[in-house]
């Protein structure tokens, strides 16, 4: 039962439906974020925004990244399937590694603002370092929708047997 349900939720179409899902909120984020910066002087809800789907960024890249290691702990390596599952693998992990970086950028860029001014001066760059922020959420969200695709649409139709 727990083994199937783990074979559902690492397959290339779940998947990709979640990176869809999670693409979401990062474009509503890049719409609404962008909206106030400049105009408001107080921008604690724009980086409180901008952490938040920064840790979403970090977390789904760490799964995406594991994936493999996942399949490993569940006891679903070695199926009659595995040079196709090796090839969804090497993708998630690639992406994942590339959501992850893109998340900690993200995540960087906030928390050089939150720092005291007594140890790194921000107080007249603070609104360029949201955008900064925001900047990376978008290039994390044109990478998911990059993965969306090749998950769904993208992977080669066959893999060549190994012995």
């Amino acid at each position: 039962m727990f083994r199937t349900l783990m074979l559902v939720l690492t397959s290339r179409y779940t998947i990709g439906f979640l990176s869809l899902l999670i693409c979401i909120p990062m474009c509503i984020t890049l719409i609404e974020v962008s909206r106030s910066l400049w105009i408001k002087p107080d921008l604690k809800e724009e980086m409180d925004i901008v952490t938040g789907i920064g840790i979403i960024m970090i977390g789904w890249g760490v799964l995406l990244e594991e994936r493999r290691t996942l399949r490993e702990i569940f006891g679903l390596l070695d199926g009659p399937d595995e040079g196709w599952q090796a090839v969804i693998d090497h993708a998630c992990h690639n992406y994942g590694v590339g959501q992850l970086s893109i998340g900690l950028m993200a995540e960087i860029c906030i928390e050089l603002i939150k720092i005291p001014n007594t140890i790194i001066y921000t107080g007249e760059v603070d609104d360029y370092l949201v955008a900064a922020g925001l900047f990376f959420v978008g290039v994390g969200a044109l990478l998911l929708v990059r993965h969306v695709l090749v998950m769904l649409f993208f992977l080669p139709r066959s893999v060549p047997a190994t012995h």
